[in-house]
């Protein structure tokens, strides 16, 4: 932890203007940790501004108060010096990971910088960057950052990395959940955070049109390795058919954990015009981040996925393998 903060130390004294990005898809992980962090920019003197190249969830847009979030769609978005400017990503240690954005970035901005809680295959990268895998969530990198500089935290601060945790925890159930977790929520929950609130945005806020295209999503599933793993499909037919929401499409990955005996969940699903993706959970000690790393992907023991150039049929057939492969493995 000690050379994550000398490397962030030495990162944040090199500039004085940074953009903030978070990975595509945003979740409330990733866009808490952003509006978070501009306002840890803001009280350490520096100018910062949030570019993503998605939209933000409907269910998470409560957070961005002061409308800080900026969608990115064209380059004349980009400051006029842009070549002034370091990169903040947070939530992913994958630099293509930020979206159609990187492309008007690279080679543009003077450096990137990664905070993240997810395994990665290059140790390099971890040991120069913000990189702790052992936390829950990305959002608890980002309070301990204002916590070692001293800084305040405001309501919408609060706000965001509290519903960060929540959502990256599993309303703190997921194995990573540790003490140090609580009393972090504890603390975020004193400067006025009403967790009811955060919980009917996040869990109870979905619209119609969503909850359809969950329907069509379950209806699509494999039932595999003597009932302990569920296999789905989230395909661009679905969301045109539906009007459904992608993003909150994609958290039916979580379902089939409501059955008992269900140890692993694999969803493949893609968005219109969007690449092929694999997200993989799990319990105990069916290790997905393994077959994500060797995919060019990353995540943790539990949750992990990549994106994948194969079809969306071919894709299918092979992380069902690769998981019928880890079962092998352990069973």
């Amino acid at each position: 932890m000690k050379q994550s903060f000398k490397m962030l130390d030495e990162f944040l004294n090199r500039y004085d203007k940074f953009i903030i990005s978070t990975h595509e898809s945003p979740d409330a992980d990733g866009l808490g940790c952003e509006i978070a962090f501009l306002d840890f920019l803001k009280q350490m003197g520096k100018k910062g501004i949030i570019l993503n190249s998605d939209p933000t969830p409907e269910i998470c847009r409560f957070l961005d108060i002061d409308n800080e979030i900026t969608i990115f769609t064209n380059e004349s978005q980009l400051p006029d010096d842009i070549e002034k400017y370091a990169l903040f990503i947070l939530d992913t240690n994958d630099y293509t990971n930020i979206g159609s954005i990187h492309k008007y970035l690279d080679g543009r901005v003077k450096e990137k910088f990664f905070i993240d809680h997810h395994k990665g295959s290059d140790q390099d990268m971890i040991d120069i960057n913000f990189v702790q895998a052992e936390v829950a969530s990305a959002s608890e990198i980002i309070y301990s950052i204002i916590k070692y500089y001293k800084k305040e935290l405001n309501f919408k601060t609060a706000q965001a990395l509290y519903t960060g945790i929540v959502f990256d925890t599993g309303s703190f159930r997921y194995p990573k959940t540790t003490l140090e977790t609580f009393m972090t929520a504890s603390h975020l929950v004193s400067k006025g955070v009403d967790p009811f609130k955060v919980y009917e945005h996040l869990y109870e806020s979905n619209s119609l049109s969503s909850l359809q295209l969950r329907g069509k999503i379950l209806s699509s599933m494999e039932i595999l390795e003597d009932g302990k793993m569920i296999s789905m499909k989230l395909t661009p037919e679905m969301v045109k058919d539906t009007k459904g929401s992608f993003s909150e499409g994609e958290a039916t990955i979580n379902a089939p954990f409501t059955v008992k005996g269900v140890i692993a969940s694999l969803l493949i699903k893609q968005d219109i015009e969007g690449p092929v993706k694999i997200s993989m959970r799990t319990k105990g000690d069916l290790d997905v981040a393994e077959i994500a790393m060797k995919n060019n992907g990353g995540g943790h023991k539990n949750a992990a996925g990549y994106k994948s150039k194969l079809s969306f049929d071919d894709a299918y057939a092979k992380a069902v393998e690769d998981m019928k492969t880890l079962f092998k493995k352990h069973f």
